[in-house]
């Protein structure tokens, strides 16, 4: 006759922390898609009004906040996916809701995610001062830099708006590109190339980091694509030269190292420069001019 299993105290709080962590990965699963959904809702028309586009035009965009309830609702699949392959996911929030310390420091965290913000920067500065205008240059022979629809809001208006869509961008579209898109393509990248962990190699995970910057830089270009380019491979072809699409590389790779929380930083405070530099520089112009 076989003895019923004893069940010490060991094995009960392991039952417990399984519970504990299956409840905390439900609230992190629902938390990050609260967060991306709120972000794009606040970012897109916010966004928009900026540029001072007409009705038509914000119609082209309905389709992207379809898209970003859909990446909302892979969320706990990414989960998953993220422990099995070893990717990072959005340790800050995982370890509040856990209630495990943290094994970095948030200024180092913070400093780093600053530095990769300027180096992001550049990369999108770089392409446009390299390829873009050149391209221009060469096609039209003079190069003119039209007057934004943006010049003519106020300074003030600017910085403000700018400062909310620059954070409700860095935190909806890095749950939706750095971790949503990472772990979905990490995922394929695993099945053609796998280490001895079963993990994704160093190889494979460069070329996700260069696709989903790819997909990022080709998504700001597809709204108001159409007007400039009216065939397919033509409007492929210029996503690779898309600022934004280096910029995402550049997060993809902060991402890997430091996870979600890192790339949110890093692009929250990029967007956020931007919008404060063109708010000063456009209060300089109206002071100048009076």
């Amino acid at each position: 006759m076989s003895e019923p299993a004893l069940e010490g105290p060991g094995v009960a709080q392991a039952a417990d922390r399984r519970v504990a962590n299956r409840k905390a990965r439900r609230r992190e699963a629902i938390l990050l898609a609260a967060l991306a959904i709120t972000g794009a809702a606040i970012e897109y028309p916010l966004a928009l009004a900026l540029k001072s586009l007409s009705g038509r035009e914000l119609l082209r965009t309905s389709p992207f906040l379809g898209i970003t309830l859909v990446l909302a609702a892979l969320i706990p699949l990414v989960l998953a996916i993220n422990d099995r392959l070893g990717l990072p996911g959005a340790p800050l929030i995982a370890a509040k809701l856990t209630g495990e310390k943290l094994h970095f420091s948030l200024r180092n965290l913070i400093k780093v995610s600053f530095g990769y913000a300027l180096l992001a920067a550049l990369a999108g500065a770089g392409v446009l001062a390299l390829i873009i205008v050149p391209l221009l240059l060469i096609k039209h022979g003079a190069f003119k830099i039209p007057n934004p629809p943006m010049l003519s809001i106020p300074p003030g208006r600017i910085a403000i708006v700018g400062a909310l869509v620059a954070v409700a961008a860095a935190v909806s579209e890095e749950i939706q590109f750095r971790m949503v898109l990472y772990a979905i393509l990490g995922w394929f990248a695993h099945l053609l190339s796998s280490d001895e962990r079963d993990h994704p190699r160093r190889g494979a995970l460069w070329i996700v980091t260069l696709l989903q910057g790819y997909l990022f830089g080709l998504v700001h270009l597809v709204p108001l694509g159409g007007m400039f380019f009216h065939s397919t491979w033509r409007l492929m072809l210029a996503g690779l030269v898309m600022p934004q699409m280096w910029e995402g590389v550049v997060f993809g790779r902060l991402y890997l190292r430091r996870g979600l929380e890192a790339s949110i930083i890093a692009h929250a405070s990029m967007d956020l420069s931007l919008f404060l530099l063109t708010a000063i520089g456009m209060l300089s112009v109206h002071l100048g001019s009076k």
